[in-house]
């Protein structure tokens, strides 16, 4: 029997995941930055946003292989927190952009720590139905946090640059609770067959769902991190639009997970194809956009695309790799996507070098991309060869 969980401790893991998607503060503010460091290039310029990537991949499989094993939960997420909240804020305060890189660098590693801690614990204090319960909850804390994030970075970019940086202070509430309320699940016991069991090489399926979704974020970026350029170059709006336009990527995110259990029902083995030809939809009204209105559509449908190809791909996992091997299957997943993201500020680069155009044309490439994902998973059955298909979980 595991322990009774308060309810400020619950709040407090909610609290923590809120920031799970704090990387996209700044995005909104992107060209304002920009502006301000304009005779640096593009390429530079985009690790501001894409540095924080990297340096969460180290980060995330560190924290995950020592979670409550080595190191207790709660001084991992008060280590992961502090550097949050300190390489967050840090940049307002500096004026060369070598520094900010460095403080974004400690960012993305306090993120990177973070990151697997609050659907761990969830695995670790919950049982039984209150396990899928709260592992809902915790994508909700991170999803509504990334909206709200990127409002509040789009608002201040409208006051100053640096102002964008500030909305990551927020993490000391966070902080303060998981000092006082986090929850240390209980250890699993050692065991002489845990110990001297082999270890299982991941089959390379596997290791194809990562390349498949990796293209996928790489497709992704150039929109995000273009998002505030493309509505100022247009004429629809301010940094401050850019950040309302984006939080629609989110809250498209929200929807699908509501209706991904009977998406998936509907679709079968076509899911994946679903997924990629929403997100052709949704990249190729960005690209055609004339309104804010379209735009606005476009992002939308994107972040629909992006929420079911992510639980698809994890039920693919699922079906995959032993269950033993499940923690570290989502972990090469998340780093995948996070090694892709950072590759993302060469690949808009060389895209730019190419055509000459570092706005519009990355996200017409982004739309051949997930185009020819559509027709690949219309004729390939992503689910054969795998696991029984587990049930898709029902949706209140």
């Amino acid at each position: 029997m595991k322990q009774q969980v308060k309810p400020i401790s619950t709040f407090t893991i909610l609290a923590m995941a809120f920031f799970g998607m704090g990387v996209g503060t700044i995005t909104p503010a992107l060209n304002a930055i920009f502006v301000q460091f304009s005779d640096l290039p593009i390429t530079t310029l985009l690790l501001v946003s894409t540095l924080p990537s990297l340096t969460v991949i180290p980060a995330t499989l560190i924290a995950g292989s020592v979670a409550g094993s080595k190191v207790k939960y709660r001084t991992l997420a008060v280590l992961g927190m502090t550097l949050f909240v300190l390489g967050g804020v840090a940049p307002y305060f500096a004026t060369d952009f070598s520094v900010i890189l460095i403080e974004r660098a400690v960012f993305g590693i306090g993120l990177g720590i973070m990151s697997p801690l609050a659907n761990s614990l969830v695995m670790g204090v919950y049982e039984g139905d209150k396990v899928a319960t709260m592992t809902g909850m915790v994508t909700l804390a991170m999803n509504i946090g990334g909206m709200v994030l990127q409002f509040m970075g789009g608002y201040f970019a409208g006051i100053g640059w640096n102002y964008s940086f500030l909305p990551h202070a927020l993490g000391i509430i966070s902080l303060l609770l998981v000092i006082f309320f986090l929850p240390e699940p209980a250890q699993a016991p050692v065991t002489a067959e845990t110990q001297k069991a082999p270890k299982e090489k991941l089959p390379v399926k596997l290791f194809i769902i990562v390349l498949v979704y990796g293209i996928y974020t790489l497709s992704v970026y150039p929109m995000l991190v273009n998002m505030s350029t493309l509505i100022v170059e247009r004429g629809m709006g301010t940094t401050a639009t850019a950040g309302i336009v984006l939080a629609l990527l989110t809250i498209g995110g929200m929807v699908a997970g509501s209706v991904f259990g009977k998406l998936f029902k509907i679709s079968g083995r076509f899911i994946m194809a679903v997924g990629y030809a929403l997100a052709t939809i949704g990249f190729a009204l960005v690209v055609f956009a004339s309104n804010i209105a379209l735009l606005s559509v476009g992002v939308f449908i994107e972040g629909f695309a992006m929420s079911t190809l992510i639980p698809a791909s994890m039920m693919l996992i699922s079906m995959t790799v032993k269950p033993s091997q499940m923690a570290l299957g989502v972990s090469f997943f998340m780093a995948g996507m996070n090694l892709f993201g950072f590759l993302s500020t060469y690949w808009i680069g060389a895209i730019a070098g190419i055509t000459g155009d570092a706005v519009t044309a990355p996200i017409a490439v982004s739309v051949a991309v997930t185009t020819v994902f559509f027709v690949i998973f219309l004729i390939v059955n992503p689910l054969k060869g795998g696991a029984p298909m587990p049930e898709a979980p029902q949706q209140s």
